[in-house]
């Protein structure tokens, strides 16, 4: 059973240091333009490695998945954050437009970013949790509930064993 209960209307969330975000409910179209642009970034990145060393291997599998999540949550963050209070500009008491840049540097805050990604998608993972306990197993290939089926029992396999072919008539149909 899952409930259809996600939030339609933005919302605030408080973040550390007296930090609030209004948000847009996170919905398939904002995560899929997040996961988007990162997959456009890493591309970008890649092919910028060729010519500046200084930038991190993206082939590096390590250096990727650390980037990619840095760069997922700053995404979701520009995709999302319609509001905030208590933003404030260097050496300022003004408080900090809304912009790209101003996103991607309050998500560059470690522990800013991982706040935010938390309580951003903790509606997801409630919803994961209500689940009726058929959620993917660890390999990602099949439900992975309960076991209520017994034990089958295993013949040996006629081909196996070098029996023959069976007969047409054993393979027709009883009417």
């Amino acid at each position: 059973m899952l409930r259809l209960n996600l939030k339609k209307e933005p919302y605030w969330m408080q973040l550390p240091a007296s930090v609030r975000v209004k948000v847009r409910p996170l919905t398939t179209a904002v995560m899929s333009a997040a996961q988007s642009q990162v997959i456009r970034q890493i591309i970008a990145l890649r092919e910028a490695c060729k010519t500046d060393l200084t930038l991190p291997d993206v082939d590096d599998e390590q250096t990727r998945l650390a980037l990619s999540e840095s760069l997922l949550i700053k995404a979701l963050g520009r995709g999302a954050i319609i509001e905030w209070e208590g933003v404030m500009l260097p050496d300022s008491d003004a408080l900090a437009p809304i912009s790209d840049q101003t996103v991607n540097d309050l998500m560059d805050i470690w522990f800013m970013a991982q706040e935010f990604w938390k309580q951003y998608t903790n509606s997801l993972s409630l919803l994961d949790a209500e689940g009726n306990g058929s959620g993917l197993a660890p390999s990602g290939i099949s439900a992975a509930g309960q076991d209520t089926a017994e034990s089958a029992t295993t013949k040996g396999s006629p081909a196996l064993e070098g029996n023959a072919a069976p007969s047409p008539e054993s393979l027709a149909l009883t009417a």
